[in-house]
Formats: C-alpha cells, structure tokens, sequence
C-alpha cells in the first residue's frame, strides 16, 4: 500500500509541474525559465549574458547560448544593421527561444539601460536585409523599431525578417516605432492608409514577415534555393504592425517549392501593404508567395481579428519583376472569420469609418495547374465601416468556392477575368464589377486532404543530398506548437489544469487507501 501511495504521491507531482512548465505567458510577461541571457548594444560579448546587469552585446552571440531553446530578454537597444558589429543571421537551434523585453515580473521596457539613449527594443536598421532565424521563435512584450535613416532622411522601408521555414509565434504585446538612434521620432506621415508625406510611403514602413527565405541581401546570391519543403509549419499573429505577411520567399531565382502543409492563424495585428486594385504583388497578406507548390500543399489560413489595409490573396506573388513565375497547385483554405477591413475597392484614401476591405483567390500572372481556393466568410463578424462592403474574387483557372457563414447583401464580386469557377456563383468573364445579394445556397466542401511527403531531413537539420528540407524543432504531428512553445494563451489556463490535475490524482489515492483500509478490516 505505502508503495503504491508513493507512486501516485510522485505522479501528482510530475503532473502539476508539467502542467505548470506550460504557462509562458502572464500579466507580468514571460515567466521565469531555465535558460535565459539578457542582451543590450552596450553590452559586452565576452560575458555570460546571464544577468540583467552583464548583458551581451549582439542578438547573435545570445542565439549561440541557447542552442537547445530558451528566452532572450532585450534589456536595451538591440540593433541589426549591414555591419560585422551587429550580425543579421542568428545562429541556427532546436527548440523554441523566445525575444521579450518583460521577464519574470521586470518591464525592461521602462528606462534606457545603462549609458542608452532609448529604450529596449530591436532596432531594424538593416534596410532591405533581412534578419534571419533559423530555429522556432516566439515574440512578444517586445518593441520593434523600423530606425530613420538619418544620411537619406527617409524611414528604412522593407525591413525584412525571415523565419527559413521554421515555425513563428507573434505576441499581442508588440509595439511598433520609427526612431532614430537618439530615439528622436520621425515626423514622417506613418498614415497606413496613405503614401504618407515627404516621399515617404506610411504603408512601406512596418517590417515584411516571411516564412521562407529571402535572397534581397548582399551576402546571398539570388540564384540560390531550389529545395522541395515538406513538414508541417505554424505561423501565430496577435499583435504587432507589418507591411506584409508571406507564406513564402523573396526573389529567389532558383525557386523553392512547398510541399508542406502551413497553418497561418491571425488573431490580431495590423498589415498595411495595399495597391488599390486587383494587382499582382504587394499584397498584406499571401498564402503563398514566391515559391512554386505542389499538388500536396495545404495552406489553413484563418483570420479572427487584425486592422487589415490591403488585399488578402491565396496564391499570390511579391514582386512585379519576373522572379516567382512558378507553377502553382494545391489548396488554399481562406477563412475569414472576423477583423477590421479598412480599405474598398477603388477608393485611395477612406475617410473615417468609411472602409470595405477585398480578398481573392490568386494573383493574375501565375500559372496554375489544379490548385483550388477554399473561401469562407462570415460578413456578421466582420468590421466593414460605414460602407459595409467587401469585396472578394476568384481567378480562372483556379478553381474556387465560396460559403457565406451568414446570409449577407453587403459583399461584392468582381467579374473581368476573376470569378468564381464553382456553380456557387459563377460571373461572367468581362463582366463589370457589381454588388451581388448572396443566397443561403453552400457550395460542397472541397478542402483537399493534407498529403505530406516523406521526410528526409534528420534531426540535425542537416539537408541530405536531394536538397529537401523538413520541419525540425518541437513540433508535434498535426504542425502545430504546443501551448509551452507558442506562448498562446488560449484555452483553460495551463495551471487550472494543473490544479484539476492535483485534485484528481489526489481522488485517486484517497480511493486506494479507502480500498485497502476495507480489505485490511476484512482480514
């Protein structure tokens, strides 16, 4: 009987402290963890780094501590820039290393640290270079900061951060500024919804998040690529200000191919890049952009809240040069399920409240063969303005569908060369734009089943011979992280768990002695 009380005496506890390990986001940041180094600019690289008050100077060398995971805290200005003296590629990790500047109950976001004019934020100053990760990574209580170029007297547009197909984590605490080095603001137009003033366009400003890899840097020829990417691959928004998000690469000549499966979930956010029509590049959103697809992509993008400024587009492209004119296949499911849409159709600058928003199927310069675009809107959840209206559109030769959650009058179609494929609402080819009422009619599920390759990347991340790469790291089978990874605060908090799981497991002893003490009064 005692061994056995011991046994579940013991498990109780393996229980409440997994359970606990699993809570990485509080009100007072990101909690306490094992491995932890704090880095600032004036810092010094010759130490530990794992103190607030002997921080390491370059976000690299704090990557290079953590090689199995863990937290990097920003307790001041961290800057990526063209230099030797601030690398832009982090060293590649297993696990998940999470970038903040709120740790363990301490906003180091409050004050400068040391001798710094500004306060802790990582500080993108590394124009059209892009800083690049390669393992999985979780942001949030973090300041990101597009700096003025002073020389130029412009903001450094087209700050780019690369995740190499690994997986991303994006926070709802996430605070965007435009400073330079002396944290003097710019007195720029940062209007979303504008060009902006003195030549600089607002829109451009935000940095460009990209799943894949991007060949718009000086060290990286754009004849590279050409790997098949299979694996499951996660992308969480909540917070934050982005010109664009791309499933995909950036100028890469010797393209990729996808023949993995992507789930994409914005909850939050602001995603300013629009054209103001139908266009073929630079869109807020794409769900594959750049890289050729398979018949085996699945692209899952879900949308339930974000302020979006421009096109939400399945197959699309991020440049109107040739680079990216790849075959596309494959399905992608867009479910947009809520957010705040401030831009319709043909009208450049809407005055308050008086915004629509537009979303469609593919971009009209690539080639298809096969691929499919799933979309399901639900107009109820949606903030839509005062003009109440969105628009969205198919693509001939990809074929589309369409399911209205709630029956709604107040979305629009487009005819020219874009509609819908289906017999859910087929428009006529030439035809002009018009606002259709949609009936209750559904189209039939045709979301593709998820057919994954085989793997052939081992657990060193090391590419075999064949130049296919896989997902590594601690992803689980359905591609999406586990809650102590992400960060997410979703669901039933993980120490409510724990404590039903104390209760529990202490039920079951009190049973047991219960149960023995019968079977001893028996004897």
């Amino acid at each position: 009987m005692r061994k056995y009380l011991s046994l579940l005496l013991a498990l109780a506890t393996v229980l409440s402290l997994s359970m606990l390990a699993a809570v990485t986001v509080s009100a007072d940041g990101i909690e306490k963890a094992a491995n932890a180094i704090f880095v600032a600019d004036s810092g010094d690289d010759n130490a530990a780094g794992t103190t607030p008050d002997a921080p390491v100077a370059t976000l690299a060398n704090a990557f290079s501590k953590l090689p199995n995971g863990g937290v990097i805290v920003l307790v001041g200005s961290v800057t990526i820039d063209k230099t030797e003296d601030h690398p832009r590629v982090m060293p590649a990790h297993e696990g998940v290393i999470t970038l903040t500047s709120y740790y363990d109950g301490v906003d180091y976001r409050a004050k400068p640290y040391g001798t710094e004019p500004v306060t802790p934020r990582l500080n993108l100053r590394n124009g059209t270079q892009d800083l690049e990760f390669h393992g999985d990574i979780v942001m949030d209580y973090l300041r990101i900061n597009v700096g003025v170029n002073e020389d130029a007297g412009t903001i450094m547009i087209n700050a780019i951060i690369t995740m190499n197909y690994h997986n991303l984590t994006v926070g709802e605490h996430i605070e965007n500024c435009y400073e330079d080095a002396n944290g003097v603001a710019s007195d720029f137009d940062l209007d979303y919804s504008s060009q902006g003033s003195k030549g600089n366009s607002g829109r451009n400003c935000p940095p460009i998040l990209f799943l894949g890899s991007s060949a718009n840097t000086s060290d990286m020829p754009r004849d590279v690529g050409g790997e098949t990417i299979t694996g499951d691959y996660t992308v969480n928004i909540a917070g934050g200000a982005w010109q664009s998000v791309r499933i995909g690469d950036r100028d890469l000549e010797n393209l990729n191919t996808l023949d993995c499966h992507v789930t994409l979930n914005i909850t939050g956010g602001i995603f300013a890049f629009w054209t103001g029509l139908f266009h073929s590049s630079n869109l807020s959103v794409m769900c594959a952009a750049q890289a050729a697809t398979t018949p085996n992509y699945v692209c899952d993008m879900t949308i339930t809240g974000g302020t979006f400024y421009g096109e939400v587009c399945g197959f699309g492209k991020a440049s109107t040069n040739s680079l990216g004119d790849a075959l596309q296949q494959g399905t992608i499911n867009m479910n947009i399920l809520g957010g705040e849409w401030i831009r319709n159709f043909g009208v450049d600058n809407p005055p308050a409240g008086e915004y629509g928003g537009y979303a469609f199927a593919a971009s009209m310069t690539l080639l298809f063969d096969g691929a499919k675009v799933n979309m399901k809107i639900d107009p109820s959840k949606m903030d839509l303005g005062v003009m109440d209206q969105f628009t969205v559109a198919g693509l001939d030769g990809v074929e589309t569908t369409l399911e209205m959650v709630t029956e709604s009058d107040k979305i629009g179609f487009f005819g020219l060369d874009l509609f819908f494929s289906e017999t859910y609402l087929p428009l006529t080819q030439g035809a002009q734009p018009e606002e259709t009422k949609v009936t209750e009619t559904k189209a039939p599920e045709t979301k593709a089943t998820e057919t994954k390759a085989t793997e052939t990347k081992d657990a060193t991340g090391t590419k075999d011979a064949t130049g296919t790469k896989d997902a590594t790291g601690t992803k689980d089978a359905t591609g999406t992280k586990p809650a102590e990874q992400t960060g997410e605060k979703t669901g039933i908090p993980a120490y409510v768990w724990a404590i039903v799981g104390v209760v529990v497991v202490a039920a079951v002893v009190a049973a047991v002695l219960l149960i023995g003490k019968k079977n001893k009064a028996k004897e």
